[in-house]
């Protein structure tokens, strides 16, 4: 006779498994909140992960603002070939700075740094003429005001009529805008002919050699003083400062040429810069000692009287 076992299920604890399994995928599909008291392992891995996150999208600075200065620069020089040079919106762009630009390309003139070039720090990526020229023609006229006023500070309290010189300010003017622009001429065409990898524009080194100017004209006004070694400390102080900042600035251009070229130039560069101080303290300032009017050689003249016979 077979044994036949009965099974008996319990329809309860079947609703009970349904039922957790419910709200188990429940559980699953709902959002959660994240608990910010962690476990320190956790709290770790999550940290790590932002960190890694961080780090791979910050780009280095440097590279950014390079691309960014670059594209200015490109946009600047497109923007200047959209005028053709007969017209005056052309020249127009070269004049276009404001005071605070003028003031610190004057200041950075005055001040040579070895590990700082003028010219890529403050006159890229926009030379101007501005600032120059208005050096320049400011230099012209603190100069023959002052070689006149110490011509007649000199001669002051002496019998000596004194007259204003007009032809120290044409004599300033054409010393001082030769300078300006003859000097550079030159060194870009030895910087054209030998090939220079710098990529010193014409305008740039035009820019340049007007600011080195600027010294010159605080200086001019100390010349004044009568002091024969307070005027050549001047000029030694007026061409070291300005003269450092040309040689700082043009070395890079010229430094992987031959030896006696680049020690020529940077010679040269700093010859004309002085010779151009010294200048102005023996023409205008080295005054001499003037000649009294009433203190003339005298004459004596005689008269022959003619002998007359009276004839009775």
């Amino acid at each position: 006779m077979a044994d036949h076992s009965a099974v008996i299920v319990d329809v309860d604890d079947i609703d009970k498994v349904n039922t957790i399994r419910k709200k188990t995928a429940e559980d699953e599909l709902q959002f959660h909140d994240i608990d910010h008291n962690l476990s320190g392992s956790r709290k770790d891995d999550i940290d790590m992960d932002k960190a890694q996150t961080h780090t791979f999208s910050n780009f280095p600075h440097s590279a950014e603002s390079d691309e960014e200065e670059g594209d200015k620069t490109e946009l600047l020089k497109d923007e200047k070939r959209l005028y053709p040079f007969w017209k005056f919106d052309y020249y127009q762009q070269f004049f276009d700075v404001d005071s605070n630009q003028v003031f610190w390309r004057i200041m950075g003139s005055m001040t040579p740094n070895p590990r700082r070039n003028f010219l890529k720090s403050q006159i890229r990526p926009n030379p101007d003429l501005y600032g120059p020229f208005w050096i320049c023609t400011t230099l012209v006229f603190t100069t023959a005001i002052a070689g006149n006023l110490a011509n007649y500070f000199q001669s002051k309290g002496q019998n000596y009529h004194w007259q204003y010189d007009f032809h120290k300010v044409t004599f300033a003017a054409t010393a001082i805008f030769s300078y300006w622009w003859i000097i550079p001429t030159m060194l870009f065409g030895l910087l054209w002919w030998r090939g220079s990898s710098a990529g010193y524009s014409f305008l740039e080194m035009i820019s340049v050699y007007g600011y080195s100017l600027a010294i010159y004209i605080p200086i001019s006004i100390l010349w004044v003083v009568q002091i024969n070694w307070f005027q050549w400390l001047l000029v030694i102080i007026g061409a070291s400062l300005s003269g450092g900042v040309l040689l700082f600035t043009f070395w890079p251009a010229v430094r992987e040429d031959e030896k006696k070229i680049a020690w020529g130039a940077m010679f040269l560069i700093l010859l004309f810069h002085a010779l151009l101080a010294v200048g102005f303290v023996l023409y205008f300032f080295h005054v001499p000692a003037p000649i009294p009017s009433g203190s003339g050689t005298t004459t004596t003249t005689t008269t022959d009287t003619p002998l007359t016979t009276i004839h009775s």
